[in-house]
């Protein structure tokens, strides 16, 4: 029920607006009643009302005073002025005060509860607002970690932008400057992994995990773990720089024979911590994680061949790759490996060498849809053998078209659940969008923000949300420039710089387009 205050210096006007207006009919209760401002002002506090109903000449108080005082203190509710048609000239303080309408006396029950229904569709619509905000709020703040570890990944691949440091972040990177960084590999090799079922990976991880955050409490070290594949996991190590040379290798060389000995002893998993060089700069975390896995030899991918060569899969494709297959995106994930290929193609091609990155690779696509919930052996017939079929290919031509078709059965496959499949990318999708809508945000930027491609990304916000992402975009820019008119606290060419349009006239010309109305008439209105 919306709570109404009445305040109103004539008793027979307050007592005649509680008995002829239908309050239970229009979904309202009176909470309270005063004959003057400075009472008034004391019942609004007592029983925040959603409505305030008032005169403007009484006693002791006047209405308008009473209503700046509550705005003061903080009161967003509305307000309805019921006052003689002396009293008009009050009205342009009153838009002031945000006074949602003026009724004059007498006014016929029949306008009021006409204005009393406008003001309820009025606070309706605030409260869906705030529904909204609430629910985007509690989105961000779930998905705070997401950002978080995309973020340490992509400064960890080198694909970090220049200056794109999330506000979360400037904490940790204001104490960064006065620490030094290493970075870390955990490769999982050997056949022991292998014998781990696949319900016990996630145990697994969190395992690994857990034990690596014991181990490192031991020291004064700072540090963030991150899952980067399927075989491979990375720490980022931050110690102060007062830390000596030689203290530092010692706690580095007993940390990383902790972590291989515990994981082993308690998985049977062979892991093996290889570490970059120490950093004094964070931004150089990139060039210490590719020390790290050249060392470890699982950057680039695979062991060294017969010919002394390796097949160079960097880094930053295994993660595009991996991204890819999670949104079933098989057009991006096909660019991937020809992207590759280029690289790939500049080794000599050999039935070794085709079937170990191979390997990796379907390792990276397996992970990938386990993490969303989906077993790729259920995709394949159970006589589909990969490694037959990876050692049939004679070239790297036969070799991409092989692992292509595989991609695209994969993408394609029924198994996909439509809600799993794009759950996760039309949220982070909405989360960019209202961060940026300040901005000229394209759908080319967002597709690039998630390394997928542009057409596949419109095509899935169109069948998720309803609409397609320009018309979605408006809407948000519109509703958000219509809240921001109403408010009065900005001038309109300010609403248009916020809601992202440079031109205050196209602005102008789209805020009527889609609601039927000039902003200036929106303030009129007010």
């Amino acid at each position: 029920m919306w709570k109404v205050v009445i305040i109103d210096d004539e008793e027979h006007v307050v007592r005649g607006l509680k008995k002829i207006i239908s309050w239970k009919a229009l979904g309202c209760e009176c909470v309270g009643e005063a004959a003057n401002g400075r009472r008034g002002l004391d019942i609004v506090r007592e029983t925040s009302p959603h409505i305030v109903l008032t005169d403007i000449y009484m006693p002791i108080m006047y209405g308008l005073d009473m209503i700046q005082i509550l705005r003061e203190d903080g009161f967003d509710g509305e307000v309805v002025i019921l006052s003689g048609y002396s009293e008009f000239e009050h009205a342009r303080k009153a838009m002031q005060l945000n006074i949602t309408d003026y009724l004059s006396k007498p006014a016929s029950v029949d306008t009021i509860e006409t204005v009393l229904k406008r003001v309820i569709n009025k606070l309706e619509e605030k409260q869906r607002q705030q529904g909204y905000l609430q629910e985007l709020t509690n989105k961000v703040k779930r998905y705070e970690p997401l950002v978080e570890t995309e973020w340490m990944k992509s400064l960890l691949t080198g694909r970090l932008r220049n200056g794109e440091i999330p506000e979360e972040f400037l904490a940790k990177i204001t104490k960064w400057k006065d620490q030094q960084h290493i970075a870390c590999s955990l490769t999982y090799d050997g056949p022991q992994n292998k014998e781990l079922k696949p319900a016990d990976w996630y145990l697994f991880r969190y395992s690994v995990h857990k034990m690596i955050r014991e181990v490192l409490n031991g020291y004064p070290i700072d540090f963030r773990y991150l899952e980067m594949d399927a075989y491979r996991s990375a720490l980022c190590l931050h110690v102060n720089k007062s830390v000596s040379e030689p203290v530092l290798s010692c706690m580095l060389m007993e940390i990383k024979d902790q972590v291989e000995q515990g994981i082993y002893s308690s998985f049977n998993v062979k892991t093996t911590v290889h570490y970059g060089r120490v950093k004094e700069d964070w931004t150089d975390l990139s060039e210490s994680f590719h020390e790290a896995c050249m060392e470890s030899q699982s950057f680039p991918l695979g062991n060294p061949y017969e010919d002394g060569t390796r097949a160079t899969f960097p880094m930053e494709s295994s993660q595009k790759l991996y991204d890819a297959i999670r949104y079933a995106d098989a057009t991006r994930a096909k660019e991937v490996l020809e992207e590759a290929v280029g690289v790939l193609g500049e080794v000599p091609y050999s039935t070794l060498v085709g079937y170990k990155v191979g390997i990796e690779i379907w390792t990276i696509i397996t992970y990938s849809l386990y993490d969303i919930g989906i077993l790729i052996q259920e995709m394949f017939d159970e006589d589909f053998d990969l490694a037959q079929h990876l050692t049939k290919q004679g070239n790297w031509q036969e070799w991409i078209r092989f692992l292509c078709e595989q991609i695209e059965h994969i993408c394609y496959h029924q198994q996909w659940d439509e809600n799993i499949k794009h759950k996760q990318l039309i949220e982070q999708v909405m989360i960019y969008i209202e961060k940026h809508l300040a901005e000229n945000i394209t759908l080319q930027d967002i597709a690039d923000e998630l390394y997928i491609s542009r057409n596949y990304l419109g095509q899935i916000f169109k069948k998720v949300v309803g609409e397609s992402f320009k018309n979605y975009v408006t809407r948000l820019r519109m509703e958000k420039a219509k809240k921001m008119i109403q408010e009065g606290n900005f001038l309109i060419y300010e609403v248009s710089e916020k809601v992202g349009y440079v031109n205050p006239a196209y602005f102008t010309t789209m805020f009527k387009k889609y609601t039927g109305y000039t902003p200036r008439d929106l303030i009129q209105k007010r």
